[in-house]
């Protein structure tokens, strides 16, 4: 005796004897090492692996960013199925799931998602629980899963929707020793001569070998089916090509009481052998209640008629009996023979039983053969019927112009006219932003040089006309709607200026059904400033975001001042506080932030964590307003929750090195004249080789209005800072008993003497602006120097680009202009913030 035990908890044993063959055992062995790395890793799962768009995602966790092109890659099968714009929007303005590339079979049958977002943290794909509700029909945490064994009397069989390639079977049994009946209560699939594609198989028994009782495809709903035992086998069955809504049926276990064996009003019930049993009304008897004496006995049912008896209701003694039966027939059969027999006193019906006949109505012609459709392929419904008619199907990349169905006419002749296959495109699906404008079909006009060699020879003939054989497609008008005609373009332009174009200018439906060029779409342009103002120090720079802490409710003389930023304060006046959103809370403006993305503002990271750590701050206790020049603005603002805040990771609290952080919106913001993103860095690191930079930030209340002004008409302003080295920062804080420590993640600078205003960083924050170009890397000359003072009308607007973050100051309430203060250099971070602002 030989045990083996395996990996995977199975045990094996195998007895041998002393010169039995040992290629058992070799087998064994090879079963025991394919069998365990199956159990050992349930949770496998290549789809982990994606790489969309960023290391830290999977492919079912992108962002919903309706303005970026993304490649769409099947998680499933890894296949790339082009580009896709993800508008993800449902009614509730969030991001949904389900909605993936059409390319992907995930998700399809899924009815209710297991989550609304498309955050990093999302694990749905992961855990295997993609959709907490599916499609009837469909099971399991992707949702598909199909088919089963059903055990009832009664029942029904749904599959609502069905992806490409699907294969499902269901197994139905009712009682034993009865049979069953199936009825078909919807079928939409796609509709083929011999239902090769997509279809419904019915087998006689439980198992796919039975035999075939029929095969279903298209829309038309076949006769019941019936079986002989008490099971059938169903199979669905779909292509890699095209799906439709899939098909519903119901069964009922047969008995001898289906057939309502009972006459006269007898109820009819089963005895425990399956028999059945029929309790009569008053004066009826018999097993089927077919004896009335002194009365008629129920006569038989005409095929496809009815009868209905008639009673004496003078007569006393014979009140409960049958006097005369009236006929009567379905449509469209008619009567032949007298409609109403009567009761004789031998108990027999007078006359003969009349029948229905088909009524034949006015004479019919036969339709002449229809000709061949080319590049496609029909279907003649019905050929015996009085509803004979002929479906029409094309092949890819033809689409049917003209109408689907003609049907034959009593005159014989076929209604409407002969449809064609011609090549078509489905129109591309772009964003709202893209303006779109169709151009009428132009056949190419390219020569080569064999056109011009022969150009004036008789040898090269017009074309007259024939599609796909190089003359000019025939004008056709009837097109289905969301295609285009061959050679039809389509031009493209942002439907605002705010916004700047990606990918082809104008695309061309081609013979392969495909368009030319590449994918459009429209994403916001990054500083630029609507608006020129006459002196800098009133600009409104669109990408100023104001950063808000929810206050704790008052208490006593707590709430004139709030310790913030390590080593400094952050002067917190009375009556600075606001609403920034529509609940009823106390909110403050802490600090200045930049919007890089519709989605993404750029912080010091001491402005969203616990002072003194790395832990952020709850996104409930954070609020951005965007679009805000004055405090108390109320015009064209956007008040903006935040789903996720993104500290760096070498952030250091105690020295402030590394100090940013990223703010993830929970809602894209609104781009408009007022609210629009800055530029960053163009490269990654280098020297910033710049002398002076343009800064933003709330003034000081005593700086510019009087101790008793309002503190809501303070607005933003504009200042001009000359950067310095960074010795001149640490010998500075050094004279003032401060010691500092710089790290090249740092600038260093101070007010211009020419400012033309005073802007106190240390205080209110604030961001560093310079033209595009002027921060230059290592190695190359330096330009320039930005103006300070006014616009004049001749410059050209520049292209703004986030050159740092206030971090830290001293001296916060004098706010002296010759002292230093040191910003965050944000050309260091380039990297790290589009990796998170996706």
């Amino acid at each position: 005796m030989v045990v083996f035990v395996g990996r995977c908890g199975t045990c094996w044993t195998l007895s041998l004897g002393f010169g039995q063959n040992v290629s058992l055992l070799v087998l064994l062995l090879y079963l025991l090492q394919l069998c365990c790395p199956l159990i050992a890793w349930p949770y496998a799962s290549g789809s982990q692996e994606d790489k969309c768009p960023g290391p830290g995602w999977n492919a079912m966790c992108r962002s919903c960013c309706e303005y970026e092109r993304i490649v769409c890659q099947c998680p499933s099968q890894r296949d790339k199925v082009g580009y896709a714009v993800p508008c993800c929007r449902n009614d509730v303005h969030q991001c949904d799931p389900c909605i993936i590339h059409q390319g992907c079979s995930v998700f399809d049958n899924c009815k209710r998602c297991n989550n609304g977002t498309w955050e990093a943290r999302d694990d749905f794909y992961i855990s295997g629980s993609y959709c907490r509700e599916c499609r009837q029909g469909w099971s399991g945490g992707n949702c598909l899963t199909c088919g089963g064994v059903v055990r009832r009397a009664q029942g029904h069989v749904v599959l609502e929707s069905y992806p490409v390639n699907s294969r499902c079977d269901w197994t139905l049994h009712v009682s034993s020793g009865l049979t069953m009946e199936l009825r078909f209560t919807m079928l939409s699939l796609e509709s083929d001569h011999s239902c090769r594609y997509d279809y419904v198989e019915v087998r006689d028994g439980d198992n796919q070998n039975s035999p075939v009782i029929g095969r279903y495809c298209g829309d038309n709903i076949p006769a019941p089916v019936r079986s002989s035992g008490d099971s059938l086998h169903i199979r669905f069955v779909s292509d890699g090509y095209n799906n439709y809504d899939g098909f519903s049926a119901t069964f009922r276990e047969i008995s001898a009481c289906s057939s309502d064996p009972c006459m006269n009003g007898g109820i009819c019930s089963l005895d425990p052998v399956k028999e059945f049993q029929c309790s009569c009304r008053g004066g009826f008897s018999g097993s089927r209640c077919e004896l009335n004496p002194p009365g008629c006995l129920s006569p038989q049912k005409p095929a496809h008629g009815d009868f209905f008896l008639q009673y004496d209701d003078d007569d006393d003694d014979n009140r409960d009996f049958a006097t005369s039966v009236q006929y009567l027939c379905y449509k469209p059969y008619k009567l032949s023979g007298a409609p109403r027999r009567t009761c004789l006193p031998s108990g027999t019906w007078s006359g003969t039983a009349p029948t229905c006949i088909r009524d034949p109505g006015p004479v019919k012609r036969s339709c002449p053969p229809l000709p061949q459709l080319q590049h496609g392929s029909s279907q003649l419904l019905d050929p015996d019927g009085e509803k004979m008619r002929v479906e029409y199907f094309c092949t890819h990349p033809y689409v049917l112009s003209g109408s689907s169905e003609r049907r034959c006419r009593p005159d014989g002749s076929w209604s409407g006219a002969q449809p064609r296959c011609i090549r078509a495109c489905r129109e591309p699906k772009v964003s709202k932003l893209v303006r779109q404008k169709v151009m009428k079909p132009q056949p190419p006009s390219r020569k080569s040089p064999l056109h011009r060699l022969y150009s004036s020879s008789s040898l090269l003939t017009s074309s007259t006309g024939a599609e796909g054989d190089g003359g000019a497609p025939a004008v056709v008008t009837d097109v289905p709607a969301g295609f285009h005609l061959l050679y039809t373009s389509i031009e493209y332009q942002c439907s605002s200026p705010l916004y700047q174009y990606f990918g082809s200018t104008r695309r061309t439906c081609l013979k392969t059904g495909k368009w030319s060029g590449r994918h459009v779409s429209c994403s916001p342009v990054c500083g630029k400033l609507s608006s020129k103002p006459q002196n800098r120090s009133e600009t409104r720079w669109p990408w100023h975001a104001a950063v808000y802490h929810h206050l704790p409710a008052p208490a006593g003389d707590l709430s004139g001042r709030t310790k913030r930023r390590g080593d400094t304060f952050s002067a917190v006046e009375e009556g600075d506080a606001e609403e920034p959103g529509v609940d009823e809370q106390v909110w403050q403006l802490v600090c200045s932030g930049a919007l890089v993305s519709q989605v993404g503002v750029v912080v010091p990271a001491h402005c969203v964590t616990e002072p003194g750590q790395t832990v952020p701050l709850s996104t409930a206790q954070l609020r951005v307003v965007l679009g805000k020049h004055h405090l108390r603005d109320g015009r064209r603002i956007q008040h903006l929750q935040v789903s996720e805040v993104l500290v760096h990771p070498n952030y250091d609290p105690d020295v402030f090195d590394s100090d940013l952080a990223v703010l993830k919106l929970l809602d894209k913001a609104k781009i408009s004249e007022f609210i629009s993103p800055v530029c960053l860095p163009r490269m990654q690191g280098g020297e910033v080789t710049a002398q002076q930079a343009f800064i933003t930030g709330w003034s000081a209340p005593h700086q510019h209005h009087g101790p008793t002004a309002e503190p809501g008409s303070r607005v933003a302003q504009t200042g001009v800072v000359e950067l310095a080295d960074v010795a001149h920062c640490e010998r500075q804080y050094s004279q003032q008993g401060i010691p500092v420590s710089i790290s090249d993640n740092m600038l260093c600078g101070r007010q211009h003497p020419t400012s033309p205003s005073t802007v106190c960083p240390s205080r209110t924050g604030g961001v560093v602006l310079v033209p595009a170009g002027t921060r230059a890397s290592s190695g190359a000359s330096v330009p320039a120097p930005v103006q300070s003072e006014t616009v004049e009308d001749g410059e050209s607007d520049p292209v703004w680009e986030l050159l740092g973050l206030v971090s830290f100051g001293y001296d916060l309430q004098k706010c002296n202009p010759g002292l230093y203060t040191v910003y965050t250099r944000v050309t260091n971070f380039k990297n790290w913030i589009e990796k998170n602002i996706k």
